[in-house]
C-alpha cells in the first residue's frame, strides 16, 4: 500500500514530464496516455498541452498499476469503482444539484468525466477537488467509500 507523504504544496506541484513519470513508474508513455484517456488520471497540462505530473499523481498511478498488474482489475473496473465515489457527500452538494447530476443518479462515470458538471467545476478545478484527490485512498481502501456514504 502506498502511503503518501505529509501533504505539502510540493506534493501536488506538477513537475514531472510524462517521460520522467513513465520512467519512475516503469511503464511506457502510451500507457500513461491510455490511463488519462480512460479518465483515471487528470495530469496538469501546460498552455502548450505538455503533460506534467505531481508526486501525488505518481503515487496515485502506482496504485492504479498495482490494481492492474497484481490485483486483476482492468481500467474499466477501476473507473467503475471511482464512479461509485459519493462526490455529493464529500463536497456536500445540495439535493437540487444532486437530482440533476448523473454521478448521483446513475453512478456510471466519475464526476470529473462528465461533460456538464452540475457542481459547476471546470476540468482544471476537478484536478484539485477533494473528490478527485481522494481517489488513491478510495482505491486502496474501498471501505472508506462505504463509510463516507453513512
Amino acid at each position: 500500500m502506498v502511503k503518501p507523504p505529509v501533504e505539502d504544496d510540493m506534493y501536488r506541484e506538477p513537475v514531472y514530464t510524462i517521460g520522467h513519470a513513465a520512467e519512475k513508474l516503469g511503464v511506457a508513455v502510451p500507457t500513461l496516455r491510455m490511463y488519462e484517456q480512460a479518465g483515471l488520471i487528470l495530469p496538469h497540462k501546460t498552455p502548450t498541452k505538455r503533460r506534467l505530473y505531481s508526486r501525488h499523481d505518481i503515487d496515485y498511478l502506482k496504485i492504479i498499476i498495482d490494481l492492474i498488474r497484481n490485483q486483476g482489475l482492468n481500467m474499466e473496473g477501476i473507473r467503475r469503482i471511482l464512479a461509485l465515489t459519493p462526490c455529493w457527500k464529500i463536497i456536500n452538494c445540495p439535493m437540487e444539484i444532486r437530482e440533476k447530476c448523473p454521478s448521483y443518479t446513475r453512478g456510471s462515470i466519475p464526476c470529473w468525466l462528465m461533460t456538464e458538471n452540475p457542481c459547476g467545476k471546470t476540468k482544471d478545478q476537478c484536478k484539485t477537488c477533494e473528490v478527485y484527490l481522494s481517489c488513491p485512498k478510495i482505491l486502496q481502501e474501498p471501505i472508506n467509500m462505504v463509510k463516507t456514504c453513512e
